[in-house]
């Protein structure tokens, strides 16, 4: 592993237990084993190593929902999003666990959010107007609450894999999905 990597590594780690605002730089480098002027010879700054873990952790998460979520039919891809959070969570626990920590105070962390949530709001309106819902916005952004605050509980909580699924399952229930 290069010694960027290692960087990457344990700033994440760093990060997901203090926060950024706590975390230092000679805090990140102690658990890289490497030099702070290491770590500011590849990123410059704090901010700049914030962003370059977001930048990775939003291109791992597009790359999963890509393989993931197809819009074949508006129930199934109402299905699939609300598989979402426990897919992302799981696939990648510490960046999720950073967000969850740095995203209310984080206006960088709070943009990577909103740009990689857009497509889906913009989908699940056109899922819910083809399934008649009335007012297909409103019902968009009540579901996309609903995956927010599902995918930052399962990020902050130690949970079974069986209760994801059996919150998964429940709402898909609520919705008509399954019987």
């Amino acid at each position: 592993m290069s010694k960027k990597e290692d960087i990457l590594r344990a700033a994440l780690k760093i990060f997901t237990e203090l926060g950024t605002t706590a975390a230092s730089t000679k805090s990140i480098a102690v658990e890289a084993g490497v030099s702070e002027a290491l770590i500011f010879k590849h990123f410059k700054s704090k901010d700049n190593l914030i962003e370059e873990i977001l930048k990775s952790g939003y291109r791992e998460a597009t790359r999963l929902v890509a393989t993931y979520i197809e819009y074949k039919s508006p129930e199934d891809y109402i299905s699939n999003i609300l598989g979402l959070p426990k897919i992302l969570v799981l696939a990648n626990k510490d960046f999720w666990q950073m967000q969850y920590k740095i995203i209310p105070l984080n206006a960088m962390g709070m943009a990577h959010h909103r740009l990689f949530m857009k497509p889906c709001h913009d989908v699940l309106i056109k899922a819910f107007a083809e399934l008649g819902y009335r007012k297909p916005i409103l019902e968009a952004e009540i579901l996309l609450l609903f995956i927010e605050g599902l995918w930052k509980h399962i990020a902050a909580n130690e949970f079974d894999v069986e209760h994801i699924d059996e919150i998964i399952h429940l709402t898909k229930k609520k919705y008509g999905l399954i019987a």
